[in-house]
C-alpha cells in the first residue's frame, strides 16, 4: 500500500474513490450536531447542497463510528464522499484515527476502490500530526487485511485499497517517519496473521524454520535451529515430549539482531510455537480443533516483529526463542501421569497432556535465562482462561518486574493494544504441588491465567525482570473487528516492536 499526502486546497480535484472527511460534533442550542470545516463547506456547495441534506435525511451528529456516503455524479473529482464521525474533538483518540482509517479503506474496497482520500479534523492538543499519521498507516493496512491464499476463484477475493492520500498542507520529516513507522508495524501485523492463518498442513515446525530463515536473510539476523539430537543434548526433555505423537521433528529456532557496536542491553523475546494442538492423549473436543492452528500465535508474532526489528536497527541486541512443536495423540505420545525433566532440572508431572504449551516454554525460558539478558517477554497462547478475565480484545499481563511490565504496557498503549495486568498471586503456588515431583503442569482450574505464569516463573532466573503475555483470547477472532478480519489478529506484534525500539 502506497502512502501520499495531498494539501487541502488539491483534495476535491484529487481522483479517487473515497474522499473520506473526519467529522466532530458540537452543541447548538442543546442538541448535538455535526461541526463542519470550510472542506465540507466547499464540497456541499459543489454538490449543490446535497451532502448536507443527506446528513439531515440520515440524521448523521458525528457520533463515534458513525458513516454516511454520498455518491459525488462527477461534480468533483472522488467518486464519493464519506464523512465519518469521531464524536467531540476533546475525545478523540488514536484508536478513533486507526478505526477512521480502516472504515475509509473497507469502504473503498466495497466499491471496488483502489484509493481512498483521508481527511483529519483539527486534533485535540493531547495528539501530535505524527502520531495521527502512524494510526492512519496502521488502520488502513490492518483494516484491509484478509487472508485469501488458497481462494482459487479471483472473483472471491476482495478488492484491495493501493493507494491512500492523507491531507495535510506541508508533512514535517516527523511526519514522514511515523507514517512509515506505523507502515512497518502493520506490515508485521499483516505477516503474523498470514502465518497464524495458514493451514497446519502446511504451517508446520518444519515450514515454520524456512519462514524464520527466509526473515533471517532479509531483515540481517542470525538464525540458529536446534534439532531434536542438539536438544537432547541441551536436556530439553519437555519440548521433545510433548513432540513425541507427532511425525513431525520439533525444532527450536533462534534468530539474533545484534547493532554494530556493543550493545549495553539485551532483550529475549520468547514465543510458543504449537503449529497444531489437538491436545494430546488428552483430545481436545472436536469443535474447537479447527482454529488449533493458532496455538503458533506467540511465534508468529515474535519472529514477524524480529522481521522490522532487523530493519529499524536499535541500539540493543535481540533475541527471539522459538520452541516449535505438533501435540497430537500416537502410541508413543506423552501421557497423564508421565513425569519429565526440564532443561533446569525441575521435574514435573503431566496432569492433562493439553497443557502442552508451558511445557515447551518451559525449556524456552531455561535457556533464555541462561543468556542473562537484560529482560525476558514470553509470548503465548496459554490458558483458554484468558477468554474470561477481560475478552478477546485484551492480553494479558504478568511477570517479577513492575518496571518492565510498565514499560510493556506502555507500549501497548501506544501501539492501540489493549492489555491488562493480573497479579501473581503467590497463594496459588501450591496447586502446581506435585506429590511424586516438582511440580505439576496443570494445577486447579480457576485463576487458570495467573496460574500458568506461576508455573512458566519456575523456569526464570529470579534476577532477571521478565514479563508473560497471554495472548489466548487475544490471538483470534470470530467476528470482524476494526482493525482486523476473522482468525488470526496478528496480537502483540505492533507493541513487542515499539517495546524494544523504546527499551
Amino acid at each position: 500500500m502506497k502512502f501520499v499526502t495531498t494539501p487541502e486546497e488539491k483534495v476535491l480535484a484529487d481522483k479517487c474513490d473515497i474522499l473520506a472527511i473526519g467529522c466532530v460534533q458540537s452543541k447548538l442550542k442543546g442538541k448535538t450536531i455535526p461541526s463542519f470545516g470550510q472542506l465540507l463547506k466547499i464540497s456541499d456547495e459543489k454538490l449543490s447542497g446535497e451532502l448536507m441534506k443527506q446528513t439531515r435525511v440520515e440524521k448523521f451528529t458525528a457520533k463515534k463510528s458513525t458513516s454516511m456516503t454520498l455518491f459525488s455524479a462527477g461534480l468533483v473529482a472522488p467518486r464519493y464522499i464519506m464523512l465519518y464521525g469521531l464524536g467531540e474533538r476533546q475525545e478523540i483518540s488514536l484508536d478513533d484515527i486507526r478505526n477512521f482509517a480502516s472504515a475509509a479503506t473497507r469502504s473503498t474496497e466495497k466499491i471496488h476502490g483502489k484509493k481512498c482520500a483521508v481527511v483529519l479534523p483539527k486534533l485535540p492538543s493531547s495528539i501530535e500530526l505524527p502520531d495521527a499519521a502512524r494510526a492512519i498507516a496502521e488502520g488502513t493496512m490492518l483494516g484491509s487485511y484478509a487472508y485469501e491464499n488458497y481462494k482459487s476463484d479471483e472473483d472471491d477475493k476482495h478488492e484491495r485499497v493501493t493507494e491512500v492520500s492523507i491531507t495535510i498542507d506541508r508533512p514535517s520529516e516527523k511526519f514522514k517517519k511515523a507514517l512509515d513507522f506505523g507502515a512497518a508495524l502493520a506490515e508485521a501485523t499483516v505477516r503474523a496473521r498470514d502465518m497464524i492463518n495458514t493451514p497446519a498442513n502446511y504451517m508446520t515446525p518444519s515450514h515454520l524454520i524456512v519462514e524464520a530463515k527466509r526473515i533471517a536473510k532479509t531483515a540481517g539476523l542470525s538464525c540458529t535451529v536446534y534439532d531434536k539430537k542438539r536438544m537432547a543434548d541441551e536436556k530439553m526433555e519437555c519440548i521433545l515430549s510433548v513432540a513425541k505423537g507427532s511425525e513431525e521433528p520439533p525444532a527450536l529456532i533462534i534468530l539474533e539482531y545484534c547493532p554494530k557496536k556493543k550493545p549495553k542491553k539485551h532483550v529475549v523475546l520468547v514465543g510458543k510455537g504449537v503449529t497444531f494442538d489437538a491436545g494430546g492423549i488428552s483430545l481436545k473436543p472436536p469443535q474447537g480443533m479447527p482454529t488449533m492452528k493458532d496455538d503458533m500465535a506467540g511465534a508468529a508474532a515474535v519472529i514477524a516483529a524480529m522481521s522490522t526489528i532487523g530493519n529499524f536497527k536499535p541500539g540493543i541486541k535481540v533475541t527471539a526463542i522459538i520452541p516449535a512443536v505438533e501435540n497430537l495423540p500416537d502410541g508413543k505420545a506423552l501421557k497423564p501421569g508421565d513425569i519429565i525433566r526440564a532443561k533446569n532440572g525441575k521435574t514435573i508431572e503431566i496432569i492433562t497432556t493439553d497443557a502442552e504449551g508451558r511445557l515447551i516454554l518451559a525449556d524456552a525460558l531455561v535457556l533464555a535465562s541462561e543468556m542473562k539478558p537484560s529482560a525476558i517477554v514470553d509470548l503465548a497462547t496459554l490458558t483458554g482462561g484468558a477468554l474470561y478475565c477481560c475478552g478477546e480484545l485484551y492480553s494479558l499481563i504478568m511477570g517479577n518486574d513492575e518496571r518492565l511490565i510498565a514499560k510493556m504496557m506502555a507500549a501497548a498503549k501506544s501501539s492501540g493494544e489493549p492489555m491488562w495486568q493480573l497479579p501473581m498471586v503467590e497463594e496459588y503456588k501450591k496447586g502446581y504441588t506435585s506429590g511424586i515431583a516438582d511440580l505439576k503442569n496443570s494445577g486447579k482450574s480457576k485463576a487458570q491465567t495467573i496460574m500458568g505464569a506461576i508455573f512458566l516463573r519456575e523456569f526464570v532466573d529470579e534476577k532477571i525482570p521478565w514479563a508473560h503475555i497471554d495472548i489466548a483470547a487475544s490471538s483470534w477472532t470470530e467476528e470482524k473487528l476494526p482493525l482486523s478480519d476473522l482468525g488470526g489478529t496478528g496480537a502483540m506484534t505492533r507493541s513487542l516492536i515499539e517495546f524494544v525500539m523504546k527499551f
